[in-house]
């Protein structure tokens, strides 16, 4: 009997979860194959983490060989250059896959809306690289301020107050005004010469949240001395400044451009593009031009681009897989959020559940506990676990990475 040939293309949430749900239902039954542009899967939500000191870059990573080790799904490390959907063909730089069904699960990458040098002149966070990257240059900044005696640059600007921007520059101000400031106590460099501020063009940071959580955001962020900037729309982006659209300009040394992202498939020939640059689907998450292709997660469809969403529609895409193959009745994908959550520094977060918002030292734990318990195997867990109990004692790492 032939297995039925299943692509995933992209192994973050979407691709990872899918996969499982698949080995669930189908068993070896299935001949699943997973590309992704890594060997690796990468817990972006806790990239802020990494450029700020607080955990190792290895910790946000599992090697997808290792997530399944004996298992019959095959990683390829490789890029995907076009879909041949007449064929069902999945072109790679390097080879081409067969399918019986295709998902696509790409991820997203940062979106700089077109403003002119945003791209080149600031710092952005949307992979591993970028982490590490951006955690060297800030170190290095304080090297050399502390040579020159001089804290002129020692400012930073955040573009975009959504989650990810929040929870970095919550922080960026504990590591830079704390951790890193201590280390550097014998220099010139006072701690009010430190200057961070987040900018957004809506009336409150994490505008998509409900308002008790937007409120107690601000108010969190303004008594760490960040410069919390409103209904301010970025125009110009220079080496050191950037411009808004009322003309005034903001001086910061350190740019980090975290204001949005665009789906990974532009450069993947042969998808039904939407309007909005991500692939239409259905309600059964099935490309609207071809029902052996399914989408979720950043790539696809209109929901807002959250992990836990990618991980539940993963399950409805492996049961449909399975259900269009054997003629049975496909289930529509219905959303369900179980909760929000946001970290604003150590010992403090939000979470809403219901409709009830609550923030402190307890919501941290359970934000830890659930971004923990999102990780594929008990020995990544139990890493983190022992590098967070690490830091509650001693501070943040200030090694500089090559």
């Amino acid at each position: 009997m032939n297995k039925t040939k299943i692509v995933i293309v992209g192994g973050g949430f979407g691709g990872v979860y899918t996969a499982r749900n698949l080995l669930k239902i189908f068993g070896d039954k299935a001949e699943i194959t997973i590309i992704n542009k890594n060997n690796y899967f990468l817990f972006t939500p806790l990239l802020h983490e990494v450029a700020t000191g607080a955990l190792t870059p290895q910790s946000v990573v599992e090697s997808l060989r290792e997530v399944f080790r004996g298992t019959p799904v095959v990683n390829i490390e490789d890029t995907v250059i076009e879909i041949d959907k007449e064929n069902k063909i999945v072109k790679t730089s390097h080879s081409n896959y067969s399918y019986d069904y295709l998902v696509i699960s790409s991820g997203a990458e940062t979106n700089y809306f077109g403003i002119p040098g945003a791209q080149e002149n600031s710092f952005t966070l949307k992979n591993l690289s970028d982490a590490i990257i951006l955690r060297n240059h800030i170190i290095e900044t304080f090297e050399k301020a502390s040579e020159s005696n001089c804290a002129d640059n020692l400012t930073f600007a955040i573009v975009g107050a959504g989650a990810t921007g929040v929870e970095l520059v919550a922080e960026l101000a504990e590591y830079v005004k704390e951790t890193l400031h201590s280390y550097y106590n014998n220099s010139k460099i006072k701690k009010e010469d430190i200057k961070i501020s987040i900018i957004t063009n809506t009336a409150q940071v994490i505008s998509v949240f409900p308002e008790k959580m937007r409120i107690l955001a601000q108010k969190s962020l303004e008594s760490k001395g960040i410069n919390v900037i409103t209904n301010a729309t970025v125009s110009k982006v220079e080496n050191g400044q950037i411009t808004l659209a009322d003309s005034s300009t903001l001086k910061a040394h350190t740019i980090i451009w975290v204001a949005g992202v665009k789906p990974s498939l532009s450069n993947i020939k042969g998808i039904d593009i939407g309007q909005k640059g991500r692939m239409d689907i259905n309600e059964y998450l099935q490309n609207i031009n071809d029902p052996i292709i399914f989408g979720l997660g950043d790539a696809s469809g209109t929901l807002p681009m959250l992990a836990q969403i990618a991980v539940q529609q993963a399950k409805t895409v492996a049961y449909n897989i399975y259900a269009h193959k054997g003629n049975l009745r496909l289930q529509k994908f219905e959303t369900n959020i179980k909760g929000l959550l946001i970290s604003l520094g150590q010992w403090n977060a939000l979470g809403n559940f219901h409709g009830l918002t609550l923030n402190g030292p307890v919501m941290w734990f359970i934000w830890r506990t659930v971004y923990l318990f999102n990780f594929n195997s008990w020995k990544r867990r139990l890493e983190i676990a022992i590098e967070w109990t690490v830091n509650l004692f001693y501070p943040r790492d200030i090694t500089y990475l090559k």
